[in-house]
């Protein structure tokens, strides 16, 4: 349920009334007041000056000229360069025509891309791998000249043959340190 307004029907807005004739005079006053030209404002230092619509701009003047064969030369040439950086060819119809091919080409670059570095890296770990296996090869061939060097006979026995001696049958047995002293 709606209150009362706390306006009181004295204090309430008013609509559309008709208008008293000294209020009608006041308002057609205060339109001709509006209605007729000011005088010029006064120009603050810094400000530009209003164009006169009458007197001819600068770009009127150019159309009118017929421009140089250098300047047209400059023109014909960096109209293509004026135009793409203008920016209107990325919204035009061939271009989203073509937007899925750009997406395919920069999808194989990224491709690309990871796929050479993937490359780099297992290359750089087919040559770490190369190096450890060189290391253990020459670490296995050490081994096995001690090992084998261990298993072969003494060429003791040979060598002594070959001059005549024979080997001693009975173990060596050690003198004495003083050789005064006899055992």
């Amino acid at each position: 349920m709606m209150g009362r307004s706390s306006r009181s029907k004295k204090n309430a807005r008013k609509g559309n009334r008709p208008l008293s004739p000294e209020e009608r005079l006041a308002r057609n006053i205060t339109r001709e007041g509006r209605d007729q030209p000011k005088a010029a404002p006064r120009r603050k230092a810094g400000h530009a000056k209003p164009l006169d619509p009458a007197a001819p701009s600068s770009g009127q003047r150019r159309k009118d000229r017929k421009p140089s064969r250098i300047g047209q030369w400059f023109s014909r040439i960096f109209s293509p360069v004026r135009h793409s950086l203008a920016g209107d060819w990325l919204g035009g119809p061939e271009v989203t025509r073509h937007l899925p091919f750009f997406a395919f080409v920069v999808a194989l670059l990224l491709g690309y891309t990871y796929l050479e570095y993937q490359y780099e890296y297992d290359e750089r770990a087919i040559k770490e791998g190369r190096k450890s296996l060189r290391d253990l090869r020459h670490h296995e061939q050490s081994l096995r000249g001690r090992f084998e060097s261990q298993l072969q006979r003494s060429r003791l026995d040979e060598d002594m043959a070959d001059v005549g001696l024979t080997p001693p049958s009975e173990p060596p047995i050690s003198l004495p340190a003083n050789p005064t002293t006899t055992p």
